[in-house]
C-alpha cells in the first residue's frame, strides 16, 4: 500500500539528517521530570509539522513523507502527506483505544493502534504511546541528559526511545523535534520542522 512513498535508506537518512544539530536552545531552562511532566499536561492542542521516516530494521525498504501529528484531549491524529498537502493516509487514535486509519479512500479500524497497523501493513511502532513520547515524556526506564531532559527510554522488549534534540516554544516549552523509536522490528524517525497550532490550559491531564 505504501509502495509509492518507498524511498532507499540512503535517501531517507539524507533528507531527514541533513543540517541536524543537537541539543537544546541555550535559553531554555530544564526543571525536574514530575514538574515537566505537569507542564506538558497543560497542553490542549497542539499540530506540528515535519517528516516522519520508518525502516524495517531487517529488511530493505523503507520510506519518507511529510506528516502533520496533531494533538488533541482524548485523542490525537497523525497524517501522512505528499507534494501540495495530497493525504496519503491519516491515522486518528482516541482515548479508548478506538482506531481508524483511511489510506486513500480505504478505511481500517480497530481497538489497538499498534496492532492495525502491524496487521495491516505489517509497521510495527508504539503509536498509542505518541502523546507521551512527542511531549518528551515517555514511558520506561529513563536516562536523561545534562539538562535533565529525558535522553533514552526502554519499554520493557517493546521499544527505545531515544532524543536527540528539543527546542523552546512560547518561552517555556521544550519540545522534542528529532526523535529515533526503535522496536524489535522498525526504526522510526521523526523530524519536527513547524508548530501550526499551541493551546494550554491549566490543570489538565493526558
Amino acid at each position: 500500500m505504501f509502495k509509492h512513498f518507498t524511498l532507499t535508506l540512503a535517501t531517507l537518512l539524507c533528507l531527514l539528517l541533513n543540517a541536524c544539530t543537537s541539543g537544546v536552545d541555550d535559553t531554555a531552562s530544564v526543571t525536574d521530570l514530575e514538574t515537566r511532566k505537569h507542564q506538558m499536561m497543560k497542553i490542549t492542542d497542539l499540530e506540528e509539522r515535519g517528516r516522519i521516516g520508518i525502516s524495517a530494521r531487517y529488511k530493505k525498504a523503507s520510506f519518507a513523507v511529510n506528516s502533520i501529528y496533531h494533538y488533541r484531549k482524548n485523542m490525537f491524529s497523525l497524517e501522512f502527506t505528499g507534494p501540495m498537502g495530497v493525504s496519503y493516509a491519516k491515522l486518528d487514535v482516541y482515548a479508548n483505544g478506538s482506531t481508524f486509519l483511511d489510506v486513500r479512500g480505504t478505511s481500517y479500524s480497530g481497538d489497538n493502534a499498534r496492532e492495525l497497523l502491524a496487521k495491516e501493513f505489517g509497521i510495527d511502532v508504539p503509536v498509542e504511546k505518541l502523546p507521551f513520547i512527542m511531549f518528551g515524556i515517555p514511558e520506561g526506564d529513563i536516562t536523561l541528559d545534562e539538562k535533565g531532559l529525558v535522553k533514552t527510554a526502554q519499554y520493557k522488549e517493546e521499544y527505545l526511545v531515544t532524543y536527540k534534540e528539543h527546542k523552546l516554544f512560547h518561552s517555556e516549552y521544550l519540545l522534542p523535534t528529532f526523535i529515533e523509536i526503535k522496536t524489535p522490528f522498525t526504526e522510526v524517525i521523526v523530524r519536527i520542522s513547524e508548530i501550526s497550532r499551541f493551546e494550554t490550559a491549566t490543570d489538565t491531564s493526558l
